[in-house]
């Protein structure tokens, strides 16, 4: 996973640092930033961000942007989705954007997940993954999760 920024909020970096220690065996999860634009207009700011963004997906790995107007997956698709590609030995890298959103036309092709279809912070949107991660992690391997 690969964000936007460093995660200025201790209780959300917390969160998803706690999440993440939980996925194990098989499944693993590495986070990662790429430094905010530093420019003023927004376009110009997705477009650079999106490209740096981009640009740290590991060789061989699957691109998932999150976007509200993206797919949207309940639970056991996206478990199903993710164990696909691990039983396939290809990671999934997903691509959170900084305040002012994703670029669409740099992202192309790549696949889109919505978390929700409202606007929500970057930092709640990685708690969110986070969460799902371990969730669909728990319901594939036969975990117990409370619902």
């Amino acid at each position: 996973m690969v964000t936007v920024g460093k995660t200025r909020e201790a209780a959300a970096r917390s969160w998803a640092e706690s999440y993440a220690s939980r996925v194990t065996g098989g499944w693993r999860v590495r986070m990662a930033s790429v430094a905010e634009s530093r420019r003023r207009e927004p376009a110009a700011r997705r477009r650079e961000e999106t490209a740096a963004l981009l640009d740290r997906v590991p060789a061989g790995a699957f691109a998932v942007a999150l976007d509200p107007a993206g797919r949207a997956r309940d639970t056991g698709e996206f478990a199903a989705f993710l164990s696909g590609h691990k039983d396939r030995g290809r990671p999934v890298c997903f691509l959170v954007g900084g305040a002012h959103g994703l670029d669409g036309d740099a992202l192309g092709g790549t696949e889109r997940l919505s978390l929700s279809p409202m606007t929500m912070a970057h930092e709640l949107a990685l708690v969110v993954l986070m969460e799902q991660i371990y969730r669909a992690f728990a319901h594939s391997t036969g975990r117990p999760y409370a619902k």
